[in-house]
């Protein structure tokens, strides 16, 4: 699905954006941006990331080889979808590409999508980015596409994930035993989800400032 919005939100205690400069950023964070994928983010360093295995450890991609060719179907393919949205995570500070982030499988009757998140530059890992990312799509899903719930799925032992969603108020739904492969082993898949009446409610939490003490004189 194409960024086209072109309008210019804030959000009082949260440093979200929503705009269209010449750097294409359409959510603004404090120390990441996200922007619509572009034509020249399919190159060897996009490749690189899905073809390393420790980058995709825990997700659906590098299962098989990439091809370059295959990632420009991809992109063509995701760039045409109804369904699925994917920006680019890029840093504030130098514009790098960093990563990508993507709500896919929309289903525009029933409101809710799944997330998915990768952070390819392993120098960003362990940061703050993955929080940061998540917490900026969520305001996008329930804010700008009024979605009513997002879900993702998530090996259990990465407890690093889980801990970072849970943080930015998704919940354990359920679990899928022994459901995917893991370094040789079955390994449990964690279901997580978040409804838009918890994110606003935990939004409120963040952004409600304390009450001023009185002063006896």
């Amino acid at each position: 699905m194409a960024i086209t919005d072109t309008s210019i939100e804030e959000k009082k205690g949260e440093i979200i954006t929503l705009k269209r400069s010449e750097n294409n950023y359409y959510l603004m964070g404090n120390k990441i941006c996200l922007r619509p994928l572009l034509a020249h983010d399919i190159n060897q360093k996009y490749l690189s990331w899905l073809n390393d295995a420790e980058v995709t450890e825990y997700v659906e991609a590098g299962k098989f080889p990439t091809t370059k060719k295959e990632l420009e179907e991809f992109y063509k393919d995701i760039k045409k979808s109804k369904t699925d949205v994917i920006f680019a995570i890029v840093t504030k500070r130098n514009d790098l590409h960093i990563g990508n982030v993507k709500i896919s499988r929309i289903n525009w009757i029933h409101r809710f999508a799944d997330m998915g998140i990768i952070i390819g530059d392993k120098k960003y890992w362990g940061r703050g980015y993955g929080e940061e990312v998540c917490r900026l799509l969520l305001d996008y899903a329930f804010n700008r596409l009024n979605l009513n719930k997002v879900l993702l799925g998530s090996h259990a032992p990465h407890m690093s994930a889980i801990k970072t969603f849970q943080k930015v108020g998704f919940k354990i739904e359920g679990r899928n035993r022994k459901m995917l492969m893991l370094n040789g082993k079955y390994v449990d898949r964690i279901i997580m989800g978040i409804l838009q009446s918890e994110y606003i409610k935990n939004t409120c939490k963040i952004t409600k400032k304390p009450a001023k003490r009185k002063t006896v004189s």
